[in-house]
């Protein structure tokens, strides 16, 4: 990793190349169209085609600079692991005009295989041969890049297929029949070796690039250990089958009066009244807009412990947080529960100012489809909370707490306390919403929890520090003092291990359970990550941010450029910490000490991983960024789900 000028390295290396660098003159600007040959039968390749071709291949990141940004630095140094045959280079670069701008270049000196990367009519420019008697080719794309802006620009060499990768998007890509021999010669960054006198550098600048190797992921067998979780759930199922639990409803609003759209069918007088906007109803069935609900007066009869909601409801749009009803305080201090959907996970919220005070005890159940009815059934006694929808059971766990002191009006289908930092509308339609007294758990188990156990670094063997209990991705070699001491992994803050990406990780639904001991924190310290390098693909990392567990996931397709990051507790320095990180289709559950700390709704397929995982460290070597664990770690175990 270099973090200097390339100018400063290459000048500590005696191997600054002869280009000028001097203010722009007519011999150092011009065309490459002229310069070389072209040939014209070049088989290209659907952007389809490309992506399913590289998808098939793993990527290592060896070197990469970050230079300064003066636009005159310029630089040649010795890349051993240009002599693959395989290969990538990427780089962030800005073009001043029109004219050619050389990127990169590898080889052009020597008597072998060479390549130079430019840019010139804000197109790519890839130019190569695979042998020194060859003449030159020439590949050049339609315009892809703007003037004056920082781009992403990457040749990517997988095989036979040659990519060429703007943006984190192919824009072309073709097929090169012909087999490179070794390159012979130096790597040079923001001049073409080929012409010192027309080194087209003067009208752009690069400010990080890299180089990377490429393997085929090779599609071997993979041994795993199937482990169930059977869950041990502390609830009184003694009572008979669901339709037999009859409740006595205290309140019942079936919305089947559309001049009193909030009455309560029961007769006990809990009638809601539009608190907000206009709902209406129509053939039995209440609309919300996002900007409507209705408000049921605080009475002693509804502020009970033991109780029984249920709903029927259709959700057309998902949001942050949609009330379906709650009784909740604003701010702190207060008793209440929610019943809502955060990002499409119908979630129950439960909280005693007693016992917790400020944080409420979360609990989501599974992801609501838009458009379609779902019956929803939330029991709660006095020390567990049961959740069904549409007849399965989603939720069941031990809850303790009196939920009784409450202070605030319900809310239906918004928040009636109308707090101002937040939107809490539902948007939809409610069928019926009626509330009971508690009379016993409707029949129901949660379906035990399959796993398998796919890699286990356990760290009990001193002479091989990376092994893989389930001898499937052991590392090959280490970076820095990664050391074994008494069956842990010692990181120094300068030491990880990579592991080559196999497709045992290249899957979406998956966990991770670690266990470890911080010595020292600072800004971003990987724990295991499968991050591309730079902004683009997917990828996902569970690390320390100054010391609080933060876990990131990120699909292209679903989320661009930004990651979705969860932040967990702080961690203590010098004592152990057991993780446990959970990627389900459709959510992310983080656990710290077997207590979950944060969840949130998952969108996307995060399984399109191209790089190493990196365990202590980042494994693709970004210049701009130091992030190694220091500390212990006790194991790390990577599931499938």
């Amino acid at each position: 990793m270099k973090k200097f000028s390339c100018l400063a390295i290459a000048t500590a290396l005696g191997m600054l190349a002869g280009c000028s660098t001097s203010p722009s003159d007519s011999s150092s600007w011009g065309t490459v169209s002229e310069e070389q040959s072209t040939v014209n039968n070049i088989a290209r390749l659907n952007v389809a085609d490309a992506h399913s071709h590289l998808a098939r291949y793993r990527h290592s990141v060896v070197e990469s600079w970050l230079l300064s940004d003066s636009t005159s630095d310029t630089a040649s140094v010795v890349v051993d692991s240009l002599k693959n045959d395989d290969f990538a280079v990427e780089a962030d670069v800005l073009v001043e005009d029109d004219s050619a701008y050389t990127i990169a270049s590898a080889g052009v000196d020597g008597d072998s295989a060479a390549w130079v990367l430019q840019v010139e009519d804000g197109a790519v420019v890839y130019s190569w041969r695979n042998d020194a008697t060859e003449e030159w080719l020439k590949f050049k794309t339609e315009k892809a890049l703007d003037l004056k802006t920082l781009n992403t620009v990457r040749v990517e060499r997988a095989g036979i297929v040659v990519a060429i990768i703007v943006n984190g998007k192919i824009i072309d890509a073709f097929k090169d029949d012909g087999k490179s021999a070794v390159i012979k010669g130096l790597f040079t960054i923001g001049f073409d070796a080929r012409h010192p006198d027309k080194c087209y550098c003067n009208n752009g600048r690069v400010e990080q690039i890299g180089v990377e190797k490429i393997n085929e992921i090779e599609d071997t067998p993979i041994d795993s250990v199937q482990v169930v979780d059977t869950l041990d759930i502390p609830l009184d199922t003694s009572v008979a089958l669901y339709d037999s639990v009859v409740t006595d409803w205290i309140a019942e609003w079936d919305f089947n009066d559309a001049e009193n759209v909030g009455l309560d069918v029961t007769g006990h007088g809990h009638n809601a009244s539009v608190g907000e906007g206009v709902v209406s109803a129509a053939d039995g069935v209440a609309s919300f807009d996002g900007k409507s609900g209705m408000m049921v007066s605080l009475d002693s009869d509804i502020r009970i412990n033991e109780f029984v909601v249920e709903a029927r409801v259709k959700p057309t749009k998902f949001g942050t947080m949609q009330n379906i009803i709650v009784a909740e305080p604003p701010g702190r201090g207060v008793d209440g529960w929610q019943l809502r959907i955060d990002e499409g996970v119908l979630t129950v919220h439960l909280r005693d100012a007693d016992s917790s005070y400020v944080d409420w005890s979360i609990y989501p159940g599974k992801e609501m489809i838009l458009g379609e009815w779902n019956e929803i059934r939330l029991e709660r006694n006095a020390d567990s909370v049961k959740l069904f929808q549409n007849g399965e059971l989603t939720v069941a766990v031990a809850y303790q707490g009196d939920l009784t002191q409450m202070c605030y009006d319900w809310g239906i289908g918004y928040d009636a306390m109308q707090q101002g930092f937040h939107d809490r509308y539902f948007i939809g339609e409610m069928d019926y919403i009626r509330f009971g007294v508690f009379k016993g758990f409707t029949e129901g188990t949660l379906v035990p929890k399959n796993e398998w156990l796919l890699a286990a670094w356990e760290f009990n063997e001193p002479k091989f520090v990376g092994l893989d209990r389930m001898a499937n991705n052991s590392t090959k070699y280490v970076v820095g003092n990664a050391t074994v001491v008494d069956t842990t992994l010692v990181l120094d803050g300068q030491s990880g291990l990579p592991i080559e990406l196999s497709k045992v990780f290249k899957r979406n639904a998956f966990a991770i359970e670690t266990r470890v001991k911080p010595a020292a924190f600072s800004e971003m310290q990987n724990i295991i990550v499968a991050e591309p390098p730079g902004r683009y693909g997917d990828g996902w990392i569970v690390r320390l941010d100054d010391g609080v567990l933060t876990v990131h996931f990120r699909d292209a397709e679903t989320d661009g450029t930004e990651w979705n990051v969860l932040r967990g507790k702080e961690l203590a320095l010098d004592e152990w910490t057991e993780i446990r990180v959970e990627r389900t289709a459709d959510s992310v559950i983080v656990f710290q000490n077997g207590e979950r700390t944060v969840w949130a709704a998952a969108k996307g397929d995060v399984s399109q991983l191209g790089y190493n995982i990196g365990i202590g460290y980042d494994a693709m070597r970004q210049a701009k960024s130091d992030r190694y664990f220091n500390g212990e770690i006790d194991y790390i175990r990577f599931y499938g789900l």
